[in-house]
């Protein structure tokens, strides 16, 4: 991936609250559809069936009696949501490099997780690089008295 190995502005989200988008519901339901509607992020069938069954949680009225999503539920959403988004910000950045629509190429979920590791490993090399120097240590002074 070209796109791991590129220098970044900014290191990749935590996978944390700070990765899972900070709208309203309506901007979660949002990026739910597009998750599930994204062909090139392949959830394993059992969370992409809890998936849908928590999109159609969401889409009944909020007046309705039925029982709400239970907590794992919420759990799963972002977990999957905020591995989602950093997913995009990798295949856009590969995208931008072989200068086409983020859609145009072949990147899966495969694709993205060897690019998270190749990120860790670049990030890891510059804070060597940044805290270690490429020349070596002066030799101590060897005198004969």
């Amino acid at each position: 991936m070209s796109a791991s190995l590129s220098p970044k502005s900014a290191a990749p989200p935590a996978f944390g609250a700070s990765a899972t988008p900070a709208g309203g519901a309506d901007e979660r339901c949002q990026l739910l559809r597009s998750l599930l509607a994204d062909a090139q992020w392949n959830c394993e069938p059992p969370v992409r069936e809890r998936l849908h069954a928590l999109m159609g949680h969401l889409s009944v009225a909020a007046s309705s009696t039925e029982t709400g999503p239970c907590e794992s539920d919420w759990a799963l959403l972002a977990h999957e949501l905020e591995r989602y988004l950093d997913f995009r910000r990798l295949r856009h950045l590969e995208a931008r490099l072989r200068g086409c629509g983020d859609t145009d190429f072949r990147f899966t979920r495969a694709d993205w997780h060897a690019s998270r590791v190749a990120e860790a490993a670049l990030e890891a090399h510059h804070r060597r690089v940044r805290d270690g120097s490429y020349v070596p240590e002066a030799v101590p002074m060897f005198r004969i008295h």
